[in-house]
């Protein structure tokens, strides 16, 4: 599927341009090997190509944004038989490499605020959880780039940023079922939370360990005290996380049972 078509439809979502003149190559002329590259891009990672019909407007303007992003440094650029030349601009001073610089940064900004946005909205969109892009997300509790912000507090580069972390959020993920939720109750919140069908005592248990993990991110621990108070509220709770009561994990926190055997070496009378 070609989600950009034409040369209005591309200027829709590309700002402050001047019309070509006649004879002059079109804007989407320019771009179309970029727009082929950056519609890759966004079905390789975000929507595969069967389900883009139920995202187009979005998908649109992100791919655009990122063709224009890719475009840029290229644009005032020409080979001549004595090498690269800059564009004519007739009367028009060329951008310094600052201003390019900015403009680059500011498109990388746009996208990645319309991929936030996105991530949200596609657990609504059916089959997506199902399909590999989605369980790429759904493979932590984190399946939007709103942890970088939480994190670090910064609001830039957010993809790049997102995709350094995750290798560390699938561990600590991996840390904190191991030895305290138990990996199969973590599959299932994670699956639930990607939905957004969780219950609502599984939604605490889930913003709970969500907070460890950011504080681990930020103080490099994670709070015991806190972990044993979530584990309490499983125990306590059985109908509403059968997954740990059946698991391996939940006999580590299973207290040994004395029996007052007259063989024992402490037998009591």
């Amino acid at each position: 599927m070609k989600l950009i078509t034409s040369n209005d439809e591309l200027r829709k979502y590309i700002p402050n341009s001047i019309r070509e003149v006649k004879g002059e190559t079109p804007l989407f002329d320019k771009l179309a090997p970029f727009l082929e590259r950056a519609e890759q891009w966004f079905c390789h990672h975000f929507v595969p190509a069967e389900l883009l019909d139920a995202v187009a407007a979005e998908a649109a303007h992100i791919v655009a944004v990122e063709a224009y992003r890719l475009a840029v440094p290229q644009l005032d650029l020409v080979l001549t038989p004595n090498g690269f030349a800059t564009v004519g601009t007739q009367n028009l001073s060329p951008a310094s490499k600052m201003r390019v610089d900015r403009l680059v940064g500011g498109l990388l900004s746009e996208r990645d605020k319309a991929l936030a946005q996105l991530l949200h909205n596609l657990p609504s969109v059916k089959g997506w959880p199902d399909s590999p892009q989605g369980r790429w997300f759904g493979a932590t509790l984190f399946p939007t780039l709103d942890v970088v912000t939480q994190q670090s507090g910064e609001s830039e580069r957010l993809w790049d940023k997102y995709c350094e972390l995750r290798p560390q959020l699938i561990d600590l993920e991996a840390s904190l079922s191991e030895e305290w939720l138990s990996p199969e109750l973590m599959s299932a919140l994670r699956s639930e939370n990607l939905r957004g069908d969780l219950t609502e005592k599984r939604s605490e248990i889930v913003r709970q360990v969500k907070a460890q993990v950011v504080g681990y991110l930020r103080s490099g621990s994670f709070n015991s005290r806190r972990l044993a108070d979530i584990v309490n509220y499983i125990r306590l709770n059985p109908e509403f996380f059968g997954e740990w009561h059946q698991s391996e994990t939940a006999k580590l926190f299973e207290p040994p049972v004395f029996r007052n055997e007259k063989k024992a070496s402490g037998y009591f009378f």
